[in-house]
């Protein structure tokens, strides 16, 4: 992790000192934009795996969490998988937000 900061520190101070440069524009968003369809992928595969537990135990996500959270569910290996999938499913929804910048 250390080397990439470094490297991103080293395009910034370039970039202040040299003006905007084309090319690293280009490739910076290119890749922001890979790894945000990639997040995008993965948080709609994980969200029809919710949408299944959610039709399963006819409770959104959101609600089943909260409960399950409170200890008022139990520990049912459904309800530990659906809890990890939630939890995944929004830790990737923060990722996405904050690479679009939209934080």
């Amino acid at each position: 992790m250390k080397q990439t900061l470094s490297k991103v520190k080293n395009l910034e101070k370039f970039i202040e000192k040299h003006g905007d440069d084309q090319f690293i524009s280009q490739s910076i968003s290119k890749m922001l934009d890979y790894k945000i369809k990639n997040y995008e992928a993965e948080i709609k595969r994980l969200d029809k795996e919710l949408k299944t537990f959610e039709h399963t135990y006819g409770m959104k996500s959101s609600i089943f969490f909260k409960k399950f959270s409170e200890g008022k569910l139990g520990d049912n290996m459904d309800f530990i998988e659906w809890s990890s999938l939630y939890q995944m499913y929004n830790r990737l929804l923060k990722k996405k937000v904050e690479l679009e910048g939209k934080k």
